[in-house]
């Protein structure tokens, strides 16, 4: 009987824990704080931040699906540390037409700040990318930034 309880025990206690770290994971995505500062015109994040050296690298993830690798370098020209960065990407047909865009996070605020005068290095992956995908590099926009 002793140890009929141990184990019911032990496994209450795997299954709370298991809950926990579930709700954790879905509790919704992180907001920016009340106490950053929002730009989203993008004459004011021009002179803020750089994108440069942006390049692409293929490779397959386990299930052999081709992952596209976007990578660059984000230069923080501003006084200010930066604490999150937002991008659109557009990626192109043959034509030059635009068939996908995304906003992605290069920059999180979980993340320790970005000081002025510093480069991060960014990746984004992408997977599934439509087949009329002229293969290039896409096009970047930073979109918002806090501080």
């Amino acid at each position: 009987m002793g140890e009929r309880r141990t184990v019911v025990i032990i496994g209450l206690t795997v299954v709370i824990v298991l809950a926990l770290i579930l709700m954790w994971a879905f509790s919704g995505a992180r907001t920016v704080s009340a106490d950053l500062t929002e730009i989203t015109d993008p004459t004011v994040i021009k002179s803020h931040l750089e994108i440069s050296r942006v390049g692409i690298a293929t490779g397959e993830n386990f299930f052999g699906h081709k992952i596209r690798a976007i990578s660059g370098t984000l230069t923080n020209n501003s006084d200010k540390p930066v604490r999150l960065v937002e991008g659109k990407v557009t990626f192109f047909d043959y034509n030059g037409k635009s068939i996908q865009e995304s906003v992605e996070k290069i920059y999180g605020i979980a993340q320790k700040p970005l000081m002025a005068g510093t480069d991060y290095r960014f990746e984004i992956n992408f997977e599934n990318l439509p087949n009329t995908w002229n293969h290039r590099i896409p096009t970047f926009e930073i979109v918002k930034i806090a501080y």
